[in-house]
């Protein structure tokens, strides 16, 4: 082992080696979520599912997701809200139109770890002329770790 692997697995900590190799079976029904640009490319791979009206978007923890305290960031929970609830705004419409986040609230109820499969299970509350309304459930290992509720506003008529 070079020297600076071994310092950046101890700078790490004790869940780098599960953290960077997740499970690569992915739970029934999801298939590799498009990123919405390079924020979304460099924290993913996101994948995502649509089952009885809902759109769901999970992912295995990893450790670029996590914080200092070895669980995930509450910016990554956040952010994989804002995911879920954004796949779900814009595919409530056809054709698919160009959406912007206007509001976001997120309590966070708990964490997961490196190495966790975590999923965001988005529902549209309403969707109005211009804006969409959402919310979502964030779970893991069966257990719910945050809840959030998202606003959207229609930007273009469709994605070019």
């Amino acid at each position: 082992m070079d020297a600076d692997n071994h310092a950046s697995k101890l700078a790490l900590g004790p869940f780098h080696d599960l953290a960077q190799h997740p499970d690569p079976v992915l739970p029934d029904g999801y298939e590799q979520m498009p990123t919405f640009g390079p924020f979304h490319e460099a924290l993913g791979p996101m994948y995502v599912k649509h089952a009885d009206g809902r759109y769901t978007v999970g992912l295995w923890v990893q450790d670029k997701h996590r914080n200092r305290g070895q669980m995930m960031h509450g910016g990554m929970i956040c952010t994989l809200a804002d995911s879920a609830c954004h796949w779900a705004a814009k595919h409530s419409r056809q054709p698919i139109p160009m959406m912007l986040t206007t509001g976001l609230a997120v309590s966070l109820m708990g964490n997961a770890a490196p190495g966790e499969w975590v999923e965001a299970e988005a529902t549209v509350l309403r969707a109005g002329r211009s804006i969409v309304f959402t919310e979502c459930r964030i779970s893991s290992a069966g257990r719910i770790i945050a809840h959030a509720t998202a606003q959207f506003q229609v930007v273009a008529e469709t994605i070019k």
